[in-house]
C-alpha cells in the first residue's frame, strides 16, 4: 500500500493526497504531513477518518459531474447561455458517444471517483498506524467503527462509477497490476460494493449522536438496497428496506418546501449528503458547495439568486409534473423564470434561444434569499447536498413488496400523502416508477438510472439504443494512461 500514491497516477492522471480535518473546521483541506501525526494518541484517530469525508465532499460536489449523470433522462437538458455553451454534454444527452470520449469532464469524473477510492485505501492505512498502538476492546472496536465510516465512501464511489461506466478497475493494491488495472465486470464491481457494505454493517453504530450526519449501519443498507435494486434482487430490498424502516428512525420530513433548503440540513429524512457550513458568519471563511450550487442558478438574477443557467428543466418533465396536479412537488423541485418564489424572491425571465419555452431550473439547488445569512452573496451557500434520503428507502421498499409480495401501499402512500396528492391503494409498478419520478428529479442520476433496469430506456429516451447507449465511454485519457483499459474485462 504504501507505493500506491507513487504509481496510482498512471492510471488517474493526477496524484491525490487526502486531507486529515477536524470535523468540518478546516476550510483549507491540504494534506497534513503524516510525521505531524502522533499514532500513539488515539484522541487523533478520527482525522483519517474526517479526511474522506472532506475529500468526498470536494469530489463529489464537482459541478462537472452533475450533467454528466442528469442529461441522459427526460428531465433536463443542459441548459447555459448558448446551445454551445458545454455543448459536448448535447451530445452525452443525445447518445452521440463517440463525440465525448475526449471531453474534459468525462475524464473529470472519472478521476474524481477513483480518487475517492485510492483516498480511502490511504487513510485505512493511516488508520492502521493508530491501531497499532491500541491497548482496549473499546478502542479496537471504535478502530473498525472508523474503517466502516472509510470503506462506505470506497463502495459510494465504485457505486457511482459502475452506475456510469459499467465495467470499471477495482484497485487492488496487492495485485502487481494495480497500477495498470484492468476492467472488471459490472457483476464483479457490485459484488465488492456489497462486501464492503457488509463490512459497514456490521461494524457501523447505529447512530451518530457526536458527528452527526457521518454514516451508520442504516447509511450502508440503504446503498445496498440501491445496489439490489439495480440487479433486481428484490427479495434482499425488501428485507434492508424493512430493518431500515422498522428501526432506522427516520422519518419523512414535514416542511416539504424547506427538504432542501437550510431548514432541511440533516433533517429526520436525511440518510447522508454532503456537508457544507458558513459557519453562521457573514463573511470569511467558509466550506461551500460552490459551483455545483451555482452553474444551477437562474440567469439574469442578482446575487446571491444568480447562476450560470445550466440543469434546465425539459418541457415534458413540465407537463408530466402539472398532469400529475404535483404542487407541493412543484414548488420543490421547478424553479420558474418570470415568476416570483413561495419564499418571495423574484426570478428574471431567461428565455434561450434554443428552446420553446422559459426557463425553468432544478429547484432542489435554490436557497431563498432570506435563509442566506447575511453578507453572503454566493448561490446556495451553507446549504448541503443530499445524497440518500428516507423517501427512496421507502418507494424501493414498496416496489419490492409489489414484486415479491407485501403491503406496498403503506410506504408507497407516506411519499403521495407528503407531496399532497391523494392515495393509491394498489400501486402498480408504473405507480412506483412515476412516483420516482417525480420524487427523485435531477438527483444522481435516478431517472436514468429506472430507465435502464426496467428496459425502458429504449421506448422513452429518444436516440437510446439498449445494450449500447447504458454506459458512457471510458475517457480517452484514461485509455492512453493505461492501455489495459481496452483490454478484455476480468470476470
Amino acid at each position: 500500500m504504501k507505493y500506491m500514491n507513487k504509481y496510482i497516477v498512471l492510471l488517474l492522471g493526477v496524484l491525490m493526497l487526502t486531507s486529515c480535518e477536524d470535523w468540518l473546521h478546516v476550510v483549507q483541506e491540504g494534506t497534513i504531513p503524516t510525521e505531524d501525526i502522533d499514532y500513539t494518541d488515539s484522541s487523533q484517530m478520527y482525522a483519517p477518518v474526517s479526511g474522506v469525508y472532506a475529500n468526498a465532499r470536494r469530489k463529489l460536489a464537482q459541478w462537472e459531474i452533475w450533467p454528466l449523470l442528469n442529461v441522459r433522462n427526460d428531465e433536463v437538458t443542459k441548459g447555459g447561455g448558448s446551445v454551445a455553451d458545454q455543448g459536448t454534454y448535447l451530445d452525452i444527452e443525445n447518445f452521440n458517444y463517440d463525440a465525448v470520449k475526449g471531453f474534459w469532464a468525462l475524464n473529470n469524473t472519472w478521476n474524481a471517483y477513483y480518487q475517492i477510492v485510492i483516498g480511502t485505501y490511504n487513510n485505512i492505512e493511516l488508520l492502521n498506524r493508530f491501531r497499532e498502538h491500541l491497548t482496549t476492546d473499546d478502542q479496537l472496536v471504535l478502530a473498525d467503527q472508523y474503517e466502516a465510516e472509510i470503506v462506505f465512501h470506497r463502495a459510494l464511489a465504485y457505486y457511482m462509477i459502475s452506475n456510469l461506466w459499467g465495467d470499471v478497475p477495482l484497485i487492488d493494491a496487492e495485485d502487481v497490476n494495480f497500477a495498470f488495472p484492468y476492467r472488471s465486470s459490472q457483476a464483479k464491481v457490485r459484488a465488492a460494493i456489497h462486501e464492503d457494505l457488509d463490512f459497514c454493517i456490521t461494524h457501523l453504530p447505529e447512530s451518530q449522536p457526536v458527528n452527526k450526519g457521518a454514516v451508520t449501519k442504516y447509511t450502508a443498507m440503504t446503498l445496498k438496497a440501491k445496489v439490489a435494486l439495480l440487479e433486481g434482487n428484490y427479495e434482499l430490498v425488501k428485507t434492508l428496506t424493512d430493518e431500515i424502516i422498522a428501526n432506522g428512525g427516520y422519518r419523512l420530513y414535514e416542511d416539504y418546501y424547506n427538504l432542501f433548503k437550510i431548514p432541511g440540513k440533516l433533517c429526520s429524512e436525511s440518510i447522508y449528503e454532503l456537508q457544507f457550513t458558513d459557519f453562521g458568519n457573514g463573511s470569511g471563511d467558509q466550506v461551500y458547495g460552490g459551483a455545483w450550487f451555482q452553474h444551477q442558478g437562474p440567469r439574469n438574477n442578482k446575487a446571491p439568486i444568480s447562476g450560470w443557467g445550466f440543469m434546465l428543466l425539459e418541457p415534458e418533465f413540465i407537463q408530466f409534473m402539472k398532469d400529475r396536479g404535483e404542487t407541493k412537488r412543484w414548488d420543490v423541485a421547478v424553479l420558474e423564470s418570470d415568476a416570483v418564489t413561495p419564499a418571495g424572491d423574484n426570478i428574471n425571465l431567461f428565455q434561450p434561444d434554443y428552446m420553446d419555452i422559459k426557463a425553468h431550473y432544478n429547484g432542489k439547488a435554490y436557497v431563498p434569499k432570506s435563509q442566506i445569512t447575511e453578507g453572503r452573496n454566493d448561490y446556495g451557500s451553507n446549504n448541503n447536498i443530499r445524497i440518500l434520503r428516507y423517501a427512496d428507502v421507502l418507494l424501493m421498499n414498496a416496489e419490492a413488496k409489489v414484486r415479491v409480495g407485501g403491503d406496498a401501499a403503506t410506504p408507497f402512500n407516506e411519499v403521495r400523502l407528503r407531496a399532497g396528492l391523494e392515495p393509491i391503494s394498489n400501486p402498480t409498478i408504473e405507480d412506483i416508477l412515476d412516483e420516482r419520478r417525480a420524487e427523485f428529479s435531477v438527483e444522481w442520476g435516478e431517472r436514468f438510472n429506472d430507465l435502464v433496469r426496467t428496459g425502458k430506456a429504449a421506448d422513452v429516451l429518444p436516440g437510446f439504443v439498449a445494450g449500447k447507449h447504458e454506459f458512457l465511454p471510458i475517457p480517452t485519457s484514461q485509455e492512453d494512461l493505461n492501455p489495459n483499459l481496452l483490454a478484455p474485462v476480468q470476470e
